[in-house]
């Protein structure tokens, strides 16, 4: 991504759980982050949005999580990833949060689906097409509007409307 900063002004709406929320955020892209996986940070900060996660601002190569939720003593009650972790990783994961959600694009998470650590986390999986859609929606400045049905997230920029289908894995 070429811009430093993404303004995003956001009107979230879910109407299972009775709420609306209009909120001014400020996203930083990593350096050197593709359009895509800013995509796909997003997309994991809107699908937790309810949680009210934090979105880590600095890279963090699988030992820091991209969003979380820390408790009162800063504990990790929830620890997400967009990327694979390696098993290691995943262990010092699910050793230092209550619960691991990852966020895997199909073809990630297909190729993890026999690593026996992974069956312990949480996952959503998202379609390539999906994510690059997204990332073609991104600018410094986005309107969003979105839309929050038990596992679908539809949102819109004002021109174009992207309908998600939340997925979960399942591991064999």
């Amino acid at each position: 991504m070429s811009t430093k900063f993404v303004r995003l002004d956001l009107n979230y709406n879910c109407e299972i759980h009775n709420l609306f929320r209009q909120q001014r955020h400020y996203i930083a892209p990593h350096p050197a982050e593709t359009a895509e996986h800013f995509a796909k940070r997003l997309l994991a900060y809107l699908t937790l949005y309810e949680l009210n996660p934090t979105l880590n601002q600095h890279p963090n190569m699988g030992r820091q999580p991209d969003l979380y939720l820390q408790d009162a003593q800063q504990h990790f009650t929830l620890w997400g990833a967009v990327d694979p972790l390696t098993e290691k990783s995943l262990r010092r994961a699910l050793h230092q949060a209550d619960q691991v959600i990852l966020f895997l694009s199909e073809q990630q998470a297909n190729k993890n689906s026999n690593v026996p650590c992974y069956a312990k986390a949480d996952c959503y999986q998202f379609s390539e097409t999906d994510l690059t859609r997204l990332a073609l929606m991104l600018k410094p400045h986005m309107q969003l509007s979105v839309w929050r049905e038990q596992d679908k997230l539809s949102l819109t920029d004002g021109t174009a409307v992207l309908d998600i289908q939340l997925q979960h894995c399942t591991w064999h």
